[in-house]
């Protein structure tokens, strides 16, 4: 009678522990979604699987997950839809890492490793907690469902907000928060800057919109002209670093002049902005040895006119102002061999009499 019992109940339980066993140990036939996909391109795109040392030509529909990669050559572009609906357009000159994505009912997060170029981020809303983050080398953006734009080059990171607001941080873990319409930016070791409201007609718009046709797969492009983006960029942070100086914002200024520095590799620019440097640690802070490595940064390594010949003189005067009388005649002598008609030269010519004169 017992064994009639177990007879009839024992392929009931064989029956359960299959079913526990389905879910626990799923057939290895059955794949997990993939995070998203490719869902278009054009130019010169590659794609590189995880834990792959090998790139390859990207193509349509493509699968991505967690550990895959994907960059672009210096035509290329590159949409990723994402299975929550979110959207990563990824422009010209750059390399993307998908390093961590999870989609639950009531939970997602992902992390978007920028290494280097231009992305715009469009999250969609999600219903339940969300923690995703876009990342560069040098900054950590915090995303819920929102629009935006970054661009790295470099150290430097620059911000576009298209949609609802961004959470931005530095290497220090400092933070701003970006707003549809406004611009921040940050380079290495600094908090962003506090944003900048993009006006109609100013160069940050020229910038924000070079950029939309940069990460839209359907829009053409000047390559030439948007290849001038970090250089139009510097230009205009050394324009509002002189302008943050004026309004005695004065750590400001130091931050957006390195910004400016480490966003473009065109000696005049560099040049200008060490100077800038120079002259507000001088003049505004009493920091006479940080702005005397700013002045020689630029008479060593970028002599451009006038900067150099501005740099050199100031360099001379820090030193005699220093009690460092030879170091000072050695650079008001190379001034005047230099510079012979230079806007400084009856000055130095007084100087060079009365140090030799000590």
């Amino acid at each position: 009678m017992a064994f009639k019992r177990i007879k009839k109940v024992f392929p009931a339980f064989l029956l359960a522990l299959a079913s526990v066993l389905y879910f626990v140990f799923p057939p290895l036939s059955l794949s997990a979604e993939p995070a998203g996909r490719i869902e278009s391109l054009s130019g010169a795109a590659y794609y590189k699987a995880k834990d792959s040392s090998k790139w390859t030509v990207a193509s349509k529909g493509i699968d991505l997950g967690p550990g895959d990669s994907v960059k672009t050559g210096s035509d290329g572009k590159m949409s990723l839809k994402f299975s929550d609906g979110s959207k990563l357009n990824v422009g010209n000159l750059s390399e993307l890492e998908i390093t961590e994505y999870l989609l639950k009912s009531r939970k997602r997060s992902a992390v978007y490793s920028l290494s280097a170029g231009k992305m715009r981020a469009i999250i969609n809303k999600f219903t339940g907690s969300t923690d995703i983050k876009v990342k560069t080398p040098t900054s950590t953006s915090g995303v819920k469902g929102t629009d935006f734009i970054v661009m790295n080059e470099g150290p430097a990171n620059v911000l576009f907000g298209k949609e609802d607001t961004v959470t931005v941080s530095g290497d220090d873990n400092m933070s701003v928060e970006l707003s549809e319409g406004g611009m921040t930016e940050n380079t290495k070791g600094g908090k962003p800057i506090e944003p900048v409201a993009v006006t109609p007609g100013s160069a940050l718009e020229e910038v924000r919109a070079e950029l939309e046709a940069i990460t839209d797969v359907e829009r053409p492009v000047e390559w030439e002209r948007a290849g001038r983006l970090p250089e139009i960029l510097a230009r205009w942070n050394i324009n509002y670093g002189n302008y943050l100086a004026d309004s005695k914002k004065f750590t400001d200024s130091l931050d957006v002049f390195q910004i400016a520095i480490d966003l473009t590799g065109l000696p005049s620019i560099k040049a200008e902005a060490h100077l800038g440097r120079g002259t507000v640690l001088s003049r505004n802070l009493n920091e006479p040895l940080s702005a005397l490595k700013e002045y020689m940064e630029v008479v060593e390594k970028y002599p451009t006119p006038p900067f150099a010949e501005n740099a050199l003189f100031s360099a001379g005067l820090i030193n005699m102002e220093l009690g460092e009388k030879s170091e000072a005649l050695r650079l008001f002598k190379r001034y005047a061999g230099e510079y012979p008609e230079g806007s400084h030269k009856d000055t130095v010519e007084l100087f060079i009499k009365v140090l030799e004169g000590d």
